[in-house]
Protein backbone atom coordinates (compact mmCIF):
# COMPACT_ATOMS: atom_id res chain seq x y z
CA UNK A 1 0.00 0.00 0.00
CA UNK A 2 3.13 2.60 0.96
CA UNK A 3 4.72 1.73 -2.21
CA UNK A 4 1.55 2.25 -4.57
CA UNK A 5 1.25 5.75 -2.38
CA UNK A 6 4.98 6.80 -3.14
CA UNK A 7 4.48 5.19 -7.10
CA UNK A 8 1.43 7.24 -7.50
CA UNK A 9 3.15 10.42 -5.68
CA UNK A 10 6.16 10.39 -7.98
CA UNK A 11 4.04 9.95 -11.20
CA UNK A 12 2.38 13.28 -10.51
CA UNK A 13 3.68 16.02 -12.31
CA UNK A 14 4.36 18.10 -9.60
CA UNK A 15 5.87 21.49 -11.70
CA UNK A 16 2.27 21.88 -12.73
CA UNK A 17 0.32 20.49 -10.16
CA UNK A 18 1.96 22.67 -7.54
CA UNK A 19 1.36 26.23 -8.88
CA UNK A 20 -2.34 24.94 -10.28
CA UNK A 21 -2.73 24.08 -6.37
CA UNK A 22 -1.08 27.37 -5.24
CA UNK A 23 -3.11 29.43 -7.48
CA UNK A 24 -6.31 28.17 -6.61
CA UNK A 25 -5.38 28.49 -3.13
CA UNK A 26 -5.00 31.83 -3.56
CA UNK A 27 -7.82 32.40 -5.70
CA UNK A 28 -10.31 31.14 -2.79
CA UNK A 29 -8.31 33.25 -0.42
CA UNK A 30 -8.69 36.51 -2.46
CA UNK A 31 -12.21 35.96 -3.06
CA UNK A 32 -12.89 35.24 0.64
CA UNK A 33 -11.15 38.59 1.72
CA UNK A 34 -12.75 40.79 -1.26
CA UNK A 35 -16.29 39.00 0.14
CA UNK A 36 -15.87 40.01 3.37
CA UNK A 37 -14.29 43.66 2.46
CA UNK A 38 -17.40 44.10 0.45
CA UNK A 39 -19.98 43.10 3.87
CA UNK A 40 -17.65 45.46 6.05
CA UNK A 41 -18.00 48.16 3.56
CA UNK A 42 -21.65 47.91 3.49
CA UNK A 43 -22.15 47.74 6.82
CA UNK A 44 -19.67 50.50 7.21
CA UNK A 45 -22.34 52.66 4.40
CA UNK A 46 -25.56 51.48 6.88
CA UNK A 47 -23.74 52.65 10.22
CA UNK A 48 -23.04 55.79 8.18
CA UNK A 49 -26.70 56.28 7.04
CA UNK A 50 -28.00 55.85 10.62
CA UNK A 51 -25.92 58.01 11.98
CA UNK A 52 -26.86 60.67 9.50
CA UNK A 53 -30.70 59.60 10.42
CA UNK A 54 -31.18 58.21 7.04
CA UNK A 55 -33.91 55.81 6.56
CA UNK A 56 -35.27 53.79 3.90
CA UNK A 57 -38.46 53.14 6.62
CA UNK A 58 -42.28 53.96 5.52
CA UNK A 59 -43.91 55.00 8.50
CA UNK A 60 -47.80 56.23 8.45
CA UNK A 61 -48.81 58.41 10.54
CA UNK A 62 -52.28 59.84 11.94
CA UNK A 63 -52.37 63.97 12.93
CA UNK A 64 -54.61 65.49 14.69
CA UNK A 65 -56.04 67.94 16.53
CA UNK A 66 -57.77 68.38 20.64
CA UNK A 67 -59.04 70.81 22.26
CA UNK A 68 -57.42 71.38 25.69
CA UNK A 69 -59.95 73.63 27.32
CA UNK A 70 -58.49 77.26 27.09
CA UNK A 71 -59.12 77.30 23.74
CA UNK A 72 -56.16 76.13 22.09
CA UNK A 73 -55.41 72.32 20.58
CA UNK A 74 -52.81 70.09 21.35
CA UNK A 75 -51.20 68.43 18.34
CA UNK A 76 -51.22 64.33 18.42
CA UNK A 77 -49.63 62.10 15.76
CA UNK A 78 -49.52 58.65 16.30
CA UNK A 79 -48.36 55.59 13.96
CA UNK A 80 -51.84 53.93 12.99
CA UNK A 81 -49.61 50.75 10.51
CA UNK A 82 -46.49 48.77 10.55
CA UNK A 83 -43.35 50.78 9.47
CA UNK A 84 -42.26 49.14 6.07
CA UNK A 85 -38.87 49.49 4.29
CA UNK A 86 -39.31 51.01 0.64
CA UNK A 87 -38.05 47.91 -0.64
CA UNK A 88 -40.83 45.90 1.22
CA UNK A 89 -43.50 48.22 0.05
CA UNK A 90 -42.44 48.40 -3.34
CA UNK A 91 -41.72 45.02 -5.17
CA UNK A 92 -40.56 47.19 -8.76
CA UNK A 93 -36.82 48.48 -8.30
CA UNK A 94 -38.42 51.49 -11.04
CA UNK A 95 -40.40 52.25 -8.06
CA UNK A 96 -38.51 52.20 -5.29
CA UNK A 97 -35.31 53.96 -6.73
CA UNK A 98 -38.13 56.68 -7.98
CA UNK A 99 -39.40 57.03 -4.72
CA UNK A 100 -35.96 57.63 -3.27
CA UNK A 101 -35.14 60.17 -5.65
CA UNK A 102 -38.67 62.27 -5.10
CA UNK A 103 -37.91 62.22 -1.75
CA UNK A 104 -34.37 63.53 -1.43
CA UNK A 105 -35.71 66.62 -3.15
CA UNK A 106 -38.05 67.51 -0.52
CA UNK A 107 -37.68 70.60 1.37
CA UNK A 108 -39.39 72.26 4.88
CA UNK A 109 -40.83 74.59 2.51
CA UNK A 110 -42.04 71.65 -0.27
CA UNK A 111 -42.65 68.61 2.13
CA UNK A 112 -45.33 66.90 0.17
CA UNK A 113 -43.61 64.53 -2.44
CA UNK A 114 -43.76 65.40 -5.78
CA UNK A 115 -45.07 62.51 -7.66
CA UNK A 116 -45.41 62.75 -11.50
CA UNK A 117 -46.79 60.49 -14.40
CA UNK A 118 -48.18 56.92 -14.42
CA UNK A 119 -45.03 56.23 -12.25
CA UNK A 120 -45.65 58.54 -9.55
CA UNK A 121 -49.20 57.64 -9.41
CA UNK A 122 -48.56 54.48 -8.79
CA UNK A 123 -46.22 55.09 -5.90
CA UNK A 124 -48.73 57.33 -4.65
CA UNK A 125 -51.64 54.51 -5.01
CA UNK A 126 -49.55 51.57 -3.20
CA UNK A 127 -48.84 53.88 -0.25
CA UNK A 128 -52.59 54.45 0.06
CA UNK A 129 -53.29 50.46 -0.32
CA UNK A 130 -50.86 49.49 2.24
CA UNK A 131 -52.88 52.13 4.68
CA UNK A 132 -56.35 50.98 3.70
CA UNK A 133 -55.17 47.33 3.97
CA UNK A 134 -53.99 47.80 7.50
CA UNK A 135 -56.61 49.73 9.05
CA UNK A 136 -59.39 47.73 6.66
CA UNK A 137 -60.44 45.51 9.91
CA UNK A 138 -60.32 48.66 12.57
CA UNK A 139 -63.69 48.58 14.86
CA UNK A 140 -63.43 52.20 15.01
CA UNK A 141 -66.24 53.81 13.29
CA UNK A 142 -64.73 55.00 9.96
CA UNK A 143 -64.56 58.97 8.00
CA UNK A 144 -62.53 60.75 6.10
CA UNK A 145 -58.73 61.06 6.06
CA UNK A 146 -56.88 63.29 3.95
CA UNK A 147 -53.45 61.46 2.65
CA UNK A 148 -50.04 62.42 1.46
CA UNK A 149 -46.67 61.42 1.30
CA UNK A 150 -43.70 63.36 3.19
CA UNK A 151 -40.19 63.61 3.60
CA UNK A 152 -39.35 66.16 6.03
CA UNK A 153 -35.54 67.88 5.60
CA UNK A 154 -32.89 66.16 7.19
CA UNK A 155 -31.29 69.08 8.53
CA UNK A 156 -34.35 70.00 11.02
CA UNK A 157 -35.63 66.11 12.03
CA UNK A 158 -34.07 63.86 13.77
CA UNK A 159 -34.94 61.01 11.14
CA UNK A 160 -35.55 61.50 7.28
CA UNK A 161 -37.39 58.89 6.09
CA UNK A 162 -40.79 58.94 4.07
CA UNK A 163 -43.47 59.37 6.36
CA UNK A 164 -47.25 58.82 4.87
CA UNK A 165 -49.52 61.28 6.70
CA UNK A 166 -53.03 61.25 7.22
CA UNK A 167 -55.04 64.15 8.96
CA UNK A 168 -58.93 65.51 9.06
CA UNK A 169 -59.82 68.18 6.44
CA UNK A 170 -61.43 70.41 9.35
CA UNK A 171 -57.67 70.38 11.25
CA UNK A 172 -55.80 71.13 8.09
CA UNK A 173 -58.21 74.16 7.38
CA UNK A 174 -56.81 75.48 10.98
CA UNK A 175 -53.42 74.79 9.83
CA UNK A 176 -53.43 76.62 6.55
CA UNK A 177 -53.57 79.84 8.50
CA UNK A 178 -50.29 80.34 10.36
CA UNK A 179 -51.47 83.08 12.42
CA UNK A 180 -53.80 80.74 14.24
CA UNK A 181 -50.72 77.85 14.41
CA UNK A 182 -48.38 80.35 16.25
CA UNK A 183 -51.67 81.18 18.70
CA UNK A 184 -53.77 78.04 19.51
CA UNK A 185 -51.61 75.18 19.09
CA UNK A 186 -49.38 73.40 21.35
CA UNK A 187 -47.39 70.24 21.19
CA UNK A 188 -46.58 66.93 23.44
CA UNK A 189 -43.08 67.92 23.09
CA UNK A 190 -41.22 70.97 22.80
CA UNK A 191 -39.33 69.43 19.32
CA UNK A 192 -42.60 68.57 18.14
CA UNK A 193 -42.95 72.22 16.12
CA UNK A 194 -41.71 71.17 13.31
CA UNK A 195 -44.92 68.96 12.67
CA UNK A 196 -46.59 72.31 12.63
CA UNK A 197 -44.73 73.76 10.26
CA UNK A 198 -45.01 71.08 8.18
CA UNK A 199 -48.46 70.51 8.45
CA UNK A 200 -48.91 74.54 7.60
CA UNK A 201 -47.21 74.23 4.59
CA UNK A 202 -49.01 70.57 3.42
CA UNK A 203 -52.11 72.98 3.92
CA UNK A 204 -51.50 75.65 2.08
CA UNK A 205 -49.97 73.07 -1.02
CA UNK A 206 -53.52 71.65 -0.51
CA UNK A 207 -55.25 74.91 -0.95
CA UNK A 208 -53.45 75.50 -4.17
CA UNK A 209 -54.19 72.02 -5.21
CA UNK A 210 -57.48 72.13 -4.69
CA UNK A 211 -57.64 75.46 -7.13
CA UNK A 212 -55.40 74.19 -10.23
CA UNK A 213 -57.04 70.66 -9.50
CA UNK A 214 -60.64 70.13 -8.93
CA UNK A 215 -62.72 67.00 -8.79
CA UNK A 216 -63.52 65.39 -12.12
CA UNK A 217 -67.49 65.68 -12.18
CA UNK A 218 -68.03 63.88 -15.70
CA UNK A 219 -68.89 60.28 -15.49
CA UNK A 220 -66.13 59.17 -17.69
CA UNK A 221 -62.94 57.26 -16.63
CA UNK A 222 -59.29 58.37 -16.51
CA UNK A 223 -57.26 57.25 -19.20
CA UNK A 224 -54.85 54.51 -18.61
CA UNK A 225 -51.81 57.38 -19.29
CA UNK A 226 -54.42 60.30 -18.29
CA UNK A 227 -52.06 60.76 -14.35
CA UNK A 228 -49.41 62.96 -15.72
CA UNK A 229 -51.09 65.51 -13.01
CA UNK A 230 -52.62 64.40 -10.55
CA UNK A 231 -54.04 64.90 -7.15
CA UNK A 232 -51.00 64.44 -4.10
CA UNK A 233 -53.69 64.90 -1.29
CA UNK A 234 -55.96 61.97 -1.11
CA UNK A 235 -58.87 61.19 0.51
CA UNK A 236 -59.73 58.26 2.17
CA UNK A 237 -62.35 56.39 4.27
CA UNK A 238 -60.70 54.99 7.53
CA UNK A 239 -60.86 54.24 11.04
CA UNK A 240 -58.70 55.59 13.66
CA UNK A 241 -58.77 56.10 16.91
CA UNK A 242 -58.57 59.75 18.20
CA UNK A 243 -59.46 59.73 21.96
CA UNK A 244 -55.58 60.08 22.60
CA UNK A 245 -54.28 61.12 25.80
CA UNK A 246 -50.96 63.43 25.56
CA UNK A 247 -48.09 61.88 26.89
CA UNK A 248 -47.10 64.79 28.83
CA UNK A 249 -48.25 67.92 29.64
CA UNK A 250 -48.67 70.02 26.83
CA UNK A 251 -46.16 72.69 25.66
CA UNK A 252 -46.58 75.98 23.88
CA UNK A 253 -43.56 76.77 21.11
CA UNK A 254 -41.78 79.41 21.38
CA UNK A 255 -41.74 80.97 18.01
CA UNK A 256 -39.41 84.24 18.50
CA UNK A 257 -36.94 81.31 18.79
CA UNK A 258 -37.17 79.69 15.79
CA UNK A 259 -37.60 82.56 12.99
CA UNK A 260 -34.19 83.07 12.19
CA UNK A 261 -34.31 78.85 11.19
CA UNK A 262 -37.55 79.44 9.74
CA UNK A 263 -36.01 82.34 7.49
CA UNK A 264 -33.07 80.42 6.72
CA UNK A 265 -34.66 78.07 5.51
CA UNK A 266 -36.55 80.15 3.53
CA UNK A 267 -40.13 78.63 4.65
CA UNK A 268 -43.00 80.68 4.05
CA UNK A 269 -45.51 81.17 6.46
CA UNK A 270 -49.04 82.74 5.47
CA UNK A 271 -52.27 83.82 6.96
Amino acid sequence: MIDTTLAWLQSLEWTRLFPELLGKMLGVLMGAVISWWLLFRKRLKQLDRLKRGESDELLFQAHFLQPTGDGKYVLFFRNVAPRRTIDQAYENPVAQDALRKLASQTTLNSPVIQTDGRIGFEILNDAISIVSGSLATSPIARRVWLFCMTCEDRNIVRKECVRCFLFRSEDLEHFADWKWCRTHVQVERPWHWVRIVTLHRIARYHHDEQLALPLQTTSRGPLIDDQRRHRRIMALSLGIYEAEVPIGDPVDVDWDQHNTELEQLDVTLEG
